[in-house]
């Protein structure tokens, strides 16, 4: 297993090819088109979270999965317990 670490970053701070897997907030790893949208991103990688990152949680797995949406208004350190949480069920499974 490798240790992945989740985090955000802001929309505009994205890299044009980032070295890490980006979820945005539909959950879908295509960047949206519409040049106004700036959803909420979600990165996931095994080095090290780039300058300006909010680390969320770092975990060993085998295979990292999508992190879950978010609720429409949560503070990330929530939303980090939650992804903490979800990632710990998941491996006890």
């Amino acid at each position: 297993m490798s240790q992945y670490t989740y985090f955000t970053l802001p929309y505009d701070n994205i890299p044009q090819n980032p070295g890490y897997t980006v979820y945005f907030a539909t959950w879908s790893t295509q960047a949206p088109t519409d040049s106004d949208a700036k959803p909420l991103v979600v990165c996931c990688t095994t080095g090290v979270a780039p300058q300006g990152a909010t680390v969320l949680v770092s975990s060993a797995l085998k295979d990292p999965p999508p992190p879950p949406p978010p609720p429409f208004s949560v503070s990330s350190s929530t939303y980090s317990t939650t992804l903490s949480a979800w990632l710990a069920a998941g491996r006890s499974l």
